[in-house]
Protein backbone atom coordinates (compact mmCIF):
# COMPACT_ATOMS: atom_id res chain seq x y z
CA UNK A 1 0.00 0.00 0.00
CA UNK A 2 1.40 3.37 -0.91
CA UNK A 3 1.55 6.42 1.30
CA UNK A 4 0.46 9.07 -1.20
CA UNK A 5 -2.91 9.31 0.47
CA UNK A 6 -3.35 10.00 4.15
CA UNK A 7 -3.93 6.69 5.91
CA UNK A 8 -6.74 6.91 8.44
CA UNK A 9 -5.43 3.90 10.34
CA UNK A 10 -2.08 5.56 10.94
CA UNK A 11 -3.80 8.72 12.17
CA UNK A 12 -5.95 6.62 14.51
CA UNK A 13 -2.93 4.75 15.87
CA UNK A 14 -1.07 8.02 16.31
CA UNK A 15 -3.91 9.10 18.56
CA UNK A 16 -3.79 5.82 20.48
CA UNK A 17 -0.02 6.06 20.78
CA UNK A 18 0.06 9.63 22.03
CA UNK A 19 -2.67 8.81 24.56
CA UNK A 20 -0.45 5.89 25.62
CA UNK A 21 2.36 8.39 26.18
CA UNK A 22 0.10 10.27 28.59
CA UNK A 23 -0.75 6.99 30.33
CA UNK A 24 2.92 6.14 30.80
CA UNK A 25 3.72 9.56 32.26
CA UNK A 26 0.65 10.30 34.37
CA UNK A 27 1.97 8.19 37.27
CA UNK A 28 5.20 10.18 37.71
CA UNK A 29 5.77 10.59 41.44
CA UNK A 30 3.40 7.78 42.44
CA UNK A 31 5.21 5.45 44.86
CA UNK A 32 2.80 2.50 45.04
CA UNK A 33 1.32 1.41 41.72
CA UNK A 34 -1.94 -0.55 41.52
CA UNK A 35 -1.21 -3.99 39.94
CA UNK A 36 -3.67 -3.41 37.10
CA UNK A 37 -2.02 -0.10 36.31
CA UNK A 38 1.33 -1.81 35.75
CA UNK A 39 -0.29 -4.04 33.12
CA UNK A 40 -1.91 -1.04 31.43
CA UNK A 41 1.30 0.95 31.25
CA UNK A 42 3.23 -2.07 30.00
CA UNK A 43 0.79 -2.33 27.11
CA UNK A 44 1.09 1.42 26.47
CA UNK A 45 4.84 1.12 25.92
CA UNK A 46 4.24 0.38 22.24
CA UNK A 47 3.92 4.14 21.73
CA UNK A 48 7.53 5.18 21.09
CA UNK A 49 8.38 2.12 18.93
CA UNK A 50 5.27 2.86 16.86
CA UNK A 51 6.21 6.52 16.42
CA UNK A 52 9.73 5.57 15.32
CA UNK A 53 8.57 2.81 12.96
CA UNK A 54 5.93 5.06 11.42
CA UNK A 55 8.19 8.09 10.98
CA UNK A 56 10.89 6.06 9.24
CA UNK A 57 8.47 3.98 7.17
CA UNK A 58 6.65 7.00 5.78
CA UNK A 59 9.91 8.83 5.00
CA UNK A 60 11.46 5.81 3.29
CA UNK A 61 8.29 5.02 1.34
CA UNK A 62 8.47 8.49 -0.18
CA UNK A 63 12.09 7.87 -1.16
CA UNK A 64 11.16 4.62 -2.90
CA UNK A 65 8.29 6.30 -4.75
CA UNK A 66 10.02 9.48 -5.88
CA UNK A 67 13.19 10.47 -7.67
CA UNK A 68 13.72 13.55 -5.53
CA UNK A 69 16.20 13.81 -2.71
CA UNK A 70 15.25 13.42 0.92
CA UNK A 71 14.43 16.92 2.28
CA UNK A 72 16.92 16.70 5.14
CA UNK A 73 17.12 20.40 5.88
CA UNK A 74 13.36 20.95 6.15
CA UNK A 75 12.96 17.83 8.29
CA UNK A 76 15.69 18.95 10.67
CA UNK A 77 14.18 22.43 10.94
CA UNK A 78 10.79 20.83 11.65
CA UNK A 79 12.33 19.03 14.63
CA UNK A 80 14.89 21.56 15.86
CA UNK A 81 12.51 24.51 16.19
CA UNK A 82 10.00 22.70 18.46
CA UNK A 83 12.87 21.11 20.39
CA UNK A 84 14.43 24.49 21.12
CA UNK A 85 11.13 26.16 21.97
CA UNK A 86 9.91 23.41 24.29
CA UNK A 87 13.28 22.96 25.97
CA UNK A 88 13.26 26.67 26.81
CA UNK A 89 9.60 26.47 27.90
CA UNK A 90 10.07 23.57 30.30
CA UNK A 91 13.32 25.02 31.60
CA UNK A 92 11.70 28.37 32.40
CA UNK A 93 8.62 26.68 33.85
CA UNK A 94 10.67 24.50 36.19
CA UNK A 95 12.92 27.38 37.20
CA UNK A 96 9.89 29.52 38.10
CA UNK A 97 8.29 26.60 39.93
CA UNK A 98 11.36 25.92 42.06
CA UNK A 99 11.82 29.62 42.85
CA UNK A 100 8.22 29.98 44.00
CA UNK A 101 8.34 26.82 46.13
CA UNK A 102 11.72 27.48 47.73
CA UNK A 103 13.28 24.65 45.77
CA UNK A 104 16.69 26.25 45.32
CA UNK A 105 18.43 22.88 45.55
CA UNK A 106 16.38 21.47 42.70
CA UNK A 107 16.90 24.68 40.76
CA UNK A 108 20.67 24.33 41.00
CA UNK A 109 20.43 20.67 40.00
CA UNK A 110 18.45 21.68 36.94
CA UNK A 111 21.43 23.58 35.53
CA UNK A 112 24.16 21.18 36.63
CA UNK A 113 24.07 19.23 33.36
CA UNK A 114 24.00 21.67 30.42
CA UNK A 115 24.92 18.87 28.00
CA UNK A 116 21.64 17.10 28.78
CA UNK A 117 19.68 20.35 28.55
CA UNK A 118 21.01 21.09 25.08
CA UNK A 119 21.42 17.67 23.45
CA UNK A 120 19.44 15.06 25.39
CA UNK A 121 16.11 16.72 26.21
CA UNK A 122 17.12 17.34 29.82
CA UNK A 123 14.65 20.19 30.31
CA UNK A 124 11.90 17.55 30.46
CA UNK A 125 12.65 13.86 30.10
CA UNK A 126 10.10 13.22 27.35
CA UNK A 127 11.89 15.65 25.04
CA UNK A 128 14.63 13.05 24.46
CA UNK A 129 12.46 11.74 21.63
CA UNK A 130 13.24 14.75 19.44
CA UNK A 131 17.05 14.43 19.42
CA UNK A 132 16.56 10.68 18.98
CA UNK A 133 14.38 11.37 15.95
CA UNK A 134 16.91 13.92 14.67
CA UNK A 135 19.56 11.19 14.78
CA UNK A 136 17.27 8.87 12.84
CA UNK A 137 16.52 11.62 10.33
CA UNK A 138 20.22 12.01 9.60
CA UNK A 139 20.47 8.24 9.10
CA UNK A 140 17.63 8.31 6.56
CA UNK A 141 19.81 10.52 4.42
CA UNK A 142 22.42 7.77 4.50
CA UNK A 143 19.74 5.15 3.78
CA UNK A 144 18.92 7.14 0.66
CA UNK A 145 22.28 6.04 -0.75
CA UNK A 146 21.21 2.38 -0.41
CA UNK A 147 17.84 3.10 -1.98
CA UNK A 148 19.33 4.94 -4.96
CA UNK A 149 21.82 2.08 -5.29
CA UNK A 150 18.85 -0.29 -5.79
CA UNK A 151 19.44 -2.41 -2.70
CA UNK A 152 17.54 -5.69 -2.91
CA UNK A 153 14.77 -6.87 -0.62
CA UNK A 154 17.06 -9.63 0.62
CA UNK A 155 19.83 -7.14 1.26
CA UNK A 156 17.48 -4.98 3.35
CA UNK A 157 16.40 -8.02 5.33
CA UNK A 158 19.94 -9.18 6.06
CA UNK A 159 21.11 -5.74 7.18
CA UNK A 160 17.94 -5.31 9.27
CA UNK A 161 18.61 -8.56 11.14
CA UNK A 162 22.29 -7.66 11.61
CA UNK A 163 21.51 -4.22 13.06
CA UNK A 164 18.86 -5.74 15.31
CA UNK A 165 21.39 -8.24 16.69
CA UNK A 166 23.84 -5.42 17.43
CA UNK A 167 21.12 -3.42 19.20
CA UNK A 168 20.19 -6.49 21.24
CA UNK A 169 23.81 -7.05 22.25
CA UNK A 170 24.08 -3.44 23.42
CA UNK A 171 20.95 -3.76 25.56
CA UNK A 172 21.80 -7.18 27.01
CA UNK A 173 25.30 -6.04 27.96
CA UNK A 174 23.91 -3.05 29.85
CA UNK A 175 25.52 -0.56 27.49
CA UNK A 176 22.27 1.17 26.63
CA UNK A 177 21.25 4.67 27.64
CA UNK A 178 20.94 5.16 31.39
CA UNK A 179 18.44 7.78 32.54
CA UNK A 180 18.24 10.25 34.20
CA UNK A 181 22.05 10.35 34.09
CA UNK A 182 21.96 10.33 30.27
CA UNK A 183 25.09 8.24 29.85
CA UNK A 184 25.66 5.14 27.73
CA UNK A 185 28.23 2.35 27.34
CA UNK A 186 29.11 2.53 31.04
CA UNK A 187 30.10 -1.18 31.36
CA UNK A 188 32.35 -0.88 28.31
CA UNK A 189 33.94 2.32 29.56
CA UNK A 190 34.57 0.78 32.97
CA UNK A 191 36.93 -1.66 31.23
CA UNK A 192 38.81 0.73 28.96
CA UNK A 193 38.23 4.29 30.16
CA UNK A 194 36.48 4.46 33.58
CA UNK A 195 36.19 8.26 33.55
CA UNK A 196 35.04 8.43 29.94
CA UNK A 197 31.56 9.79 30.58
CA UNK A 198 32.99 12.68 32.57
CA UNK A 199 34.26 14.03 29.26
CA UNK A 200 31.31 15.97 27.75
CA UNK A 201 32.32 15.41 24.13
CA UNK A 202 32.85 11.66 24.56
CA UNK A 203 29.63 11.39 26.54
CA UNK A 204 27.73 13.11 23.71
CA UNK A 205 29.36 10.88 21.08
CA UNK A 206 28.47 7.71 23.01
CA UNK A 207 24.83 8.72 23.51
CA UNK A 208 24.61 9.56 19.80
CA UNK A 209 26.17 6.18 19.01
CA UNK A 210 23.55 4.42 21.08
CA UNK A 211 20.78 6.35 19.34
CA UNK A 212 22.28 5.39 15.97
CA UNK A 213 22.28 1.73 16.99
CA UNK A 214 18.68 2.06 18.19
CA UNK A 215 17.44 3.77 15.02
CA UNK A 216 19.22 1.56 12.49
CA UNK A 217 16.99 -1.53 12.97
CA UNK A 218 13.88 0.63 12.59
CA UNK A 219 15.21 2.21 9.41
CA UNK A 220 16.31 -1.08 7.86
CA UNK A 221 13.05 -2.87 8.71
CA UNK A 222 11.19 0.14 7.28
CA UNK A 223 13.25 -0.22 4.09
CA UNK A 224 12.39 -3.93 4.03
CA UNK A 225 8.68 -3.34 4.58
CA UNK A 226 8.44 -0.54 1.99
CA UNK A 227 10.69 -2.16 -0.64
CA UNK A 228 9.16 -2.16 -4.14
CA UNK A 229 9.94 -5.87 -4.61
CA UNK A 230 7.45 -6.65 -1.86
CA UNK A 231 4.63 -4.39 -3.06
CA UNK A 232 2.30 -7.12 -4.28
CA UNK A 233 2.74 -9.35 -1.22
CA UNK A 234 2.52 -6.38 1.16
CA UNK A 235 -0.72 -5.20 -0.43
CA UNK A 236 -2.20 -8.70 -0.22
CA UNK A 237 -1.21 -9.26 3.41
CA UNK A 238 -2.11 -5.83 4.79
CA UNK A 239 -5.24 -4.91 2.88
CA UNK A 240 -7.24 -8.10 3.40
CA UNK A 241 -6.33 -9.29 6.89
CA UNK A 242 -6.79 -6.33 9.20
CA UNK A 243 -8.37 -8.41 11.98
CA UNK A 244 -5.36 -10.73 11.91
CA UNK A 245 -2.91 -7.82 12.12
CA UNK A 246 -4.77 -6.27 15.02
CA UNK A 247 -4.62 -9.64 16.80
CA UNK A 248 -0.90 -9.94 16.04
CA UNK A 249 -0.28 -6.45 17.40
CA UNK A 250 -2.23 -7.23 20.56
CA UNK A 251 -0.43 -10.55 21.00
CA UNK A 252 3.05 -9.10 20.68
CA UNK A 253 2.18 -6.13 22.84
CA UNK A 254 0.69 -8.21 25.66
CA UNK A 255 2.94 -11.26 25.66
CA UNK A 256 6.04 -10.25 23.68
CA UNK A 257 8.17 -9.27 26.65
CA UNK A 258 7.58 -12.72 28.18
CA UNK A 259 9.18 -14.64 25.30
CA UNK A 260 11.17 -12.25 23.10
CA UNK A 261 14.59 -10.64 23.57
CA UNK A 262 14.35 -6.98 24.52
CA UNK A 263 15.34 -5.42 21.19
CA UNK A 264 13.23 -7.86 19.17
CA UNK A 265 10.23 -7.15 21.38
CA UNK A 266 10.67 -3.40 20.97
CA UNK A 267 10.91 -3.58 17.18
CA UNK A 268 7.99 -6.00 16.89
CA UNK A 269 5.81 -3.76 19.03
CA UNK A 270 6.46 -0.84 16.73
CA UNK A 271 6.09 -2.62 13.40
CA UNK A 272 3.10 -4.80 14.30
CA UNK A 273 1.33 -1.62 15.42
CA UNK A 274 2.31 0.01 12.12
CA UNK A 275 1.13 -3.03 10.14
CA UNK A 276 -2.20 -3.00 11.99
CA UNK A 277 -2.55 0.74 11.34
CA UNK A 278 -1.89 0.34 7.60
CA UNK A 279 -4.15 -2.70 7.42
CA UNK A 280 -7.22 -1.10 9.00
CA UNK A 281 -6.80 1.87 6.67
CA UNK A 282 -8.29 -0.36 3.96
CA UNK A 283 -11.61 -0.47 5.81
CA UNK A 284 -11.52 2.60 8.04
CA UNK A 285 -13.07 5.65 6.47
CA UNK A 286 -11.23 8.87 7.12
CA UNK A 287 -12.95 11.51 9.20
CA UNK A 288 -12.08 15.03 10.33
CA UNK A 289 -11.73 13.79 13.91
CA UNK A 290 -9.28 11.00 13.03
CA UNK A 291 -7.28 13.29 10.75
CA UNK A 292 -7.17 15.92 13.47
CA UNK A 293 -5.83 13.60 16.14
CA UNK A 294 -3.15 12.46 13.72
CA UNK A 295 -2.17 16.04 12.93
CA UNK A 296 -2.19 17.03 16.62
CA UNK A 297 -0.29 14.02 17.97
CA UNK A 298 3.14 15.68 17.81
CA UNK A 299 1.93 18.76 19.67
CA UNK A 300 0.13 16.64 22.26
CA UNK A 301 3.37 14.79 22.89
CA UNK A 302 5.24 18.04 23.41
CA UNK A 303 2.79 19.79 25.72
CA UNK A 304 1.26 16.99 27.77
CA UNK A 305 3.99 16.93 30.44
CA UNK A 306 3.17 20.52 31.36
CA UNK A 307 -0.36 19.50 32.26
CA UNK A 308 0.88 16.32 33.96
CA UNK A 309 3.10 18.42 36.23
CA UNK A 310 0.22 20.77 37.01
CA UNK A 311 -1.91 17.76 37.93
CA UNK A 312 0.81 16.36 40.17
CA UNK A 313 1.37 19.70 41.92
CA UNK A 314 -2.35 20.05 42.55
CA UNK A 315 -2.64 16.51 43.90
CA UNK A 316 0.31 16.98 46.25
CA UNK A 317 -1.20 20.20 47.55
CA UNK A 318 -4.74 18.92 48.13
CA UNK A 319 -4.04 15.24 48.85
CA UNK A 320 -0.39 14.62 49.85
CA UNK A 321 -1.05 10.92 50.37
CA UNK A 322 -2.17 10.28 46.81
CA UNK A 323 1.29 8.93 45.86
CA UNK A 324 0.61 5.89 48.05
CA UNK A 325 -3.10 5.37 47.52
CA UNK A 326 -4.22 6.48 44.06
CA UNK A 327 -6.37 3.98 42.16
CA UNK A 328 -6.23 2.76 38.58
CA UNK A 329 -9.58 4.41 37.88
CA UNK A 330 -8.31 7.78 39.14
CA UNK A 331 -5.17 7.52 37.01
CA UNK A 332 -7.23 6.64 33.94
CA UNK A 333 -9.57 9.59 34.51
CA UNK A 334 -6.62 11.94 34.98
CA UNK A 335 -4.94 10.63 31.82
CA UNK A 336 -8.09 11.13 29.75
CA UNK A 337 -8.55 14.66 31.09
CA UNK A 338 -4.93 15.64 30.41
CA UNK A 339 -5.07 14.06 26.96
CA UNK A 340 -8.18 16.06 26.04
CA UNK A 341 -6.73 19.30 27.42
CA UNK A 342 -3.48 18.71 25.51
CA UNK A 343 -5.38 17.90 22.32
CA UNK A 344 -7.56 21.02 22.61
CA UNK A 345 -4.56 23.23 23.32
CA UNK A 346 -2.64 21.81 20.36
CA UNK A 347 -5.62 22.23 18.05
CA UNK A 348 -5.96 25.88 19.00
CA UNK A 349 -2.21 26.43 18.65
CA UNK A 350 -2.11 24.90 15.17
CA UNK A 351 -4.70 27.42 14.05
CA UNK A 352 -2.52 30.31 15.20
CA UNK A 353 0.23 31.15 12.69
CA UNK A 354 2.39 32.80 15.32
CA UNK A 355 2.79 29.72 17.50
CA UNK A 356 1.98 26.79 15.21
CA UNK A 357 5.67 26.17 14.40
CA UNK A 358 6.21 25.12 18.00
CA UNK A 359 3.74 22.27 17.52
Amino acid sequence: MGVKERLAGIDLFRGLAVYSVVLVHIDEGVQIMPPLWLQITNFALFCVPFFLATAFYLAISKLYNSEGQYPLRSRLVRLLIPYGIWSAFYLLYKAAKYLLTNGQDRLSQLFQDPLSLVFFGGASFHLYFLPLLITGTLLIKLAEVLIRGKISLRGCGLIAVFTLLIYEMVLVSGNGLQVPANVSFEPLLSLVFPEGNSNPFLRWILVELFWVLRCLPYIMFAMFLAHPEGNRLRLKLLSKHYILWIAIFLGFNIFGDLVLPQAVNEIMRGFTALAAAISISSVLKGSPLISNIGACSFGIYLIHMFFVEIFQSAMVRFNPGYVNSISTAALLMASILIFLISWSTTFLALNNKNISKAF
